[in-house]
């Protein structure tokens, strides 16, 4: 199985919502096999770099498309890169 790193933008009402702490929570509740971290980002985004599967990052993928129920997504900027292991032990949100 490929071993993929893919880094999402995510940008709209996306900070002060609880959007990290719901993506946080969404890849343990599923039992995603992936890792990395979500933090905020200076411009008023969101940045979530995850290591995974491809089926697993789609699910991430998809959910970060919605965020959490008081967010509201305008946009969500991909990059998807091959990577020969993981270079974090968990999934987690990292401080601002």
């Amino acid at each position: 199985m490929q071993m993929l790193q893919m880094t999402l933008k995510i940008r709209g009402k996306v900070q002060k919502v609880g959007f990290r702490y719901s993506v946080v929570d969404y890849v343990l509740s599923h039992k995603l096999p992936i890792v990395g971290h979500v933090c905020n980002r200076p411009d008023g985004s969101v940045e979530v770099i995850a290591q995974g599967d491809i089926e697993s990052l789609k699910d991430l993928h998809r959910f970060c498309t919605k965020g959490p129920p008081r967010a509201e997504v305008r946009e969500v900027t991909e990059e998807v890169e091959p990577i020969s292991k993981k270079t974090f032990k968990t999934f987690d949100f990292l401080e601002e």
